[in-house]
């Protein structure tokens, strides 16, 4: 290892513990609840919109891509949200009526999401918002509507992947379905790295940028993932059910987002402390 990428290596490693002390001392645990009551405002509106969207092309298609959406979810939460997105689509008697109203809640949730979000990054890089409350209000609208964009792109690239992995299989003699399953998390990794990109951009200045951001974006999704999973293999421990009873696949829902959250903030702070 020459000194370039020792200094670089020794650089980074301060860097993560500079991180993981920031995190403990500003609360960042805090503000991850704040941010996980706006997402459960939001993301749920959200993901009704794309299934609703999705299901003009048919019930087999719209069931399938709850199915793929509330597999990332840890099981136990996976199928209240089955529950819940199956129960309010199809109890709706006018599609566009359930996507004009999930547009305005989500985008006013996504809004308070993100303002909660910014003021968490002019925290951590000690910048006072100066910026004019109107301007920031357009921003941070234009922020949401991107964001609900790259979800229901997501959907879609989701409602394809079945078809895709039966092409591939007939061409590859059955290979398909193994291939898709091994480029899910990579495809997956990246989509999360790119909406934490999205998100970082509503902070200061010096956190703006894919150069700045991508660092802390990278760390972010790895975070999320590993905790998802290690979450996961907690919860099948059946402690949340023991504990909450019926209520256990609403409380790790919850939980689940917490962490999400607290991911990316944990990775907006790295940013942060790259840039002292």
């Amino acid at each position: 290892m020459g000194p370039p990428v020792a200094g670089l290596a020794a650089r980074t490693r301060a860097e993560l513990r500079r991180t993981a002390v920031r995190v403990w001392t500003d609360n960042l645990a805090d503000h991850a609840a704040a941010l996980t009551y706006y997402a459960v405002l939001a993301l749920l509106p959200a993901l009704v919109i794309a299934v609703s969207l999705v299901g003009l092309l048919g019930g087999a298609t719209r069931d399938r891509l709850i199915t793929e959406l509330t597999s990332y979810a840890p099981p136990q939460s996976a199928q209240v949200l089955r529950d819940a997105l199956g129960g309010l689509v199809s109890e709706q008697p006018s599609m566009w009526a359930l996507v004009i109203s999930g547009v305005l809640s989500a985008l006013w949730s996504a809004c308070s999401y993100l303002a909660v979000f910014r003021r968490a990054l002019h925290a951590m890089h000690g910048v006072p918002d100066r910026r004019p409350p109107l301007r920031a209000a357009h921003t941070l609208l234009i922020h949401a509507a991107l964001l609900l964009v790259l979800l229901v792109v997501a959907a879609a690239v989701l409602v394809v992947s079945g078809p895709s992995a039966r092409w591939v299989a007939r061409t590859t003699g059955g290979m398909g379905p193994e291939a898709i399953a091994f480029l899910r998390y990579p495809v997956l990794l990246a989509a999360v790295t790119l909406l934490v990109l999205v998100l970082f951009r509503t902070g200061p200045d010096r956190s703006r940028g894919t150069r700045r951001g991508l660092p802390g974006g990278v760390l972010a999704a790895l975070l999320w993932l590993a905790a998802s999973v290690l979450f996961t293999l907690y919860t099948e421990l059946d402690t949340y059910g023991r504990l909450y009873g019926s209520l256990a696949g609403i409380v790790v829902f919850l939980v689940w987002l917490w962490i999400a959250n607290l991911a990316l903030l944990t990775g907006a702070q790295f940013n942060a402390e790259r840039a002292r």
